[in-house]
């Protein structure tokens, strides 16, 4: 690429109706809007025989200007396709809604002649979003680290159209979000029919240039989305989603004027709404999603039409990492894997029988991929974990659980591999992390937490934990501690409740040299057998938590 300078949530959560929307008109959507910052960028696509894409390109920033540095943090994408022989200044209403509200605005100036390639223009739409994602991951640019991975295609009229042209095949963009968008060549009708992601239409209803019959309305129902919705702005015309325009409105004028409401009210209701939706599906805020709902439904300045069947999914994203004192082994730094190498690692999750207490219902018999088990080596999964998000605050509210698999070298994946999800919105979080007979350890910070994957290495000595001695300090290593058998807060050897009487009922009570194969909880080196005496036994684990001097010594779990 070449580049050169120049839904629905608890309506408990939020009610806000448009017409209190409206009323707010104006005042920001967060208390401290960003500046404006922008740049001009051509970006090159070389599948297209080298086709040059230049852009007029806005951000936040700390202080507005040209060419000023971004903003500290990562700003979703929002890619604008310009209407039929319009220009990309006529959309400064767009730029002074969004930008502040920390979005990067890329309005690419292509197809602005009067015989326009609308499959191109699609195209270009596409491209800048994906150019722009890799100018977050370069080094060497004024973006690196400030894009997030969302985004979103849109566009007026024209560029309306050419955004649904955009959305279909293309993975990388989030949602489609158009104002007037007019039937293209190729059909946007068509494209819309393999636009699957979260998709918002606006009309007016007075549009006599594309009226929303032949044009909106059969693009809204022709979306493949199951996540959609589809705004007639009462009164609203054509040429008034955006800033006045020669062009627009003399096209405007020939066939019926404007419609009946101010520019100022229709560009308020659509970006307020814009807003709102925005913040859902790009930056996961489900109280917007609520509102945006809510506004649908209240509003007598619209009439809507949804379907919000299967939304997307509002969930943060960890790169867990803990180790297990049980099956850790000094020599090779690596946990042993002997549960899958016998084939006794359960394919469905054991947590929910072991006592852990899921917080959403949809992790309860989580199957694991089959294939993590053909994995060998430093990947090969060692035995299914439980972790919790918490609190920030004390830690003591599980707010959000997830199961996990924890592979030799520490790394915890999900059941189907990859990072662990959590149905959580995204905020800040204690980690904790539990085994159904090691003591569990909770983070003594909380992490910021998004849909991108935040790392938590939990077995880092380094990394702080709640409580005193939670882990098990060990050849460099942080690890839980062994031993907890009875599946209680605490490690004991002797007394009520202790966690040796458990190992030699698990082999049959009488002779204490006998051993039992499985997968049980009085395994607690994980070796796929529960032995009390000789080699390699269960019940020298337990004496080590403890202490192993004093055997009425107690270890307790360091958890709020």
């Amino acid at each position: 690429m070449a580049r050169s300078r120049m839904f629905r949530a608890n309506l408990s959560t939020m009610r806000l109706p448009l017409l209190l929307l409206l009323s707010l008109a104006g005042l920001p959507l967060v208390a401290q809007p960003f500046a404006i910052g922008s740049t001009n960028i051509t970006f090159t696509d070389p599948s297209r025989g080298g086709r040059q894409i230049p852009c007029e390109v806005y951000y936040p920033a700390a202080s507005a200007g040209s060419n000023v540095p971004v903003a500290p943090g990562a700003f979703p994408v929002l890619a604008f396709g310009h209407g039929f022989v319009m220009t990309v200044g006529a959309y400064a209403n767009f730029r002074d809604a969004f930008v502040p509200e920390g979005y990067i605005l890329v309005l690419p100036t292509t197809e602005g002649s009067f015989l326009p390639s609308h499959g191109n223009f699609g195209l270009d739409l596409a491209f800048v979003i994906g150019a722009l994602q890799q100018e977050g991951a370069n080094a060497s640019s004024p973006f690196f680290g400030h894009v997030f991975p969302t985004s979103a295609v849109m566009g007026h009229s024209m560029g309306g159209g050419a955004s649904f042209l955009a959305a279909g095949g293309s993975p990388q963009i989030t949602t489609v979000v158009n104002y007037a968008a007019a039937e293209t060549n190729p059909s946007a009708i068509a494209a819309a029919g393999n636009a699957s992601m979260p998709t918002l239409v606006f009309s007016g209803s007075a549009d006599c240039v594309v009226p929303a019959a032949g044009n909106q309305q059969d693009m809204y129902t022709a979306s493949a989305s199951t996540c959609k919705a589809f705004v007639s702005i009462t009164g609203g015309g054509h040429c008034q989603f955006a800033n006045s325009n020669f062009n627009c409105s003399f096209g405007e004028l020939t066939c019926g004027g404007p419609g009946s409401i101010s520019r100022a009210a229709q560009q308020d209701a659509a970006q307020d709404l814009t807003l709102l939706w925005l913040r859902r599906y790009l930056k996961d805020d489900p109280a917007a999603g609520a509102a945006f709902a809510d506004s649908l439904a209240l509003s007598t300045r619209i009439t809507g039409a949804s379907s919000f069947t299967e939304c997307p999914r509002i969930a943060v994203q960890v790169n867990a990492r803990l180790w297990l004192d049980g099956p850790y082994d000094e020599a090779s730094d690596l946990m042993g894997d002997a549960l899958r190498v016998q084939g006794l690692l359960p394919a469905g999750e054991p947590n929910t029988a072991a006592g852990f207490l899921h917080v959403n219902g949809a992790a309860v018999g989580e199957a694991l991929d089959p294939a993590l088990l053909a994995v060998t080596g430093a990947d090969a999964p060692v035995d299914w974990v439980f972790v919790e998000l918490r609190d920030a605050g004390t830690g003591a509210t599980v707010l959000a659980t997830a199961n996990g698999l924890v592979q030799r070298d520490g790394d915890v994946v999900a059941a189907g591999g990859g990072p662990l999800v959590f149905d959580a919105p995204p905020g800040a979080y204690r980690i904790a992390v539990r085994h159904r007979n090691h003591l569990g350890a909770m983070s003594a910070a909380a992490y910021a937490l998004t849909r991108v994957p935040t790392a938590v290495d939990l077995g880092d000595p380094l990394v702080a934990t709640f409580g005193t001695e939670a882990r098990r300090l060990r050849d460099g290593r942080a690890l839980l501690w062994a031993g907890n058998a009875a599946f209680d807060p605490q490690v004991s050897y002797t007394g009520a409740g202790n966690d040796r009487d458990p190992i030699l009922a698990r082999i049959g009570g009488a002779v204490p040299t006998l051993v039992a194969a499985g997968y049980h909880v009085e395994d607690v080196n994980l070796d796929g057998r529960v032995k009390y005496t000789g080699s390699l036994n269960d019940r020298d684990r337990i004496l080590i938590t403890i202490g192993g001097a004093v055997p009425t010594a107690v270890r307790a779990e360091q958890l709020p």
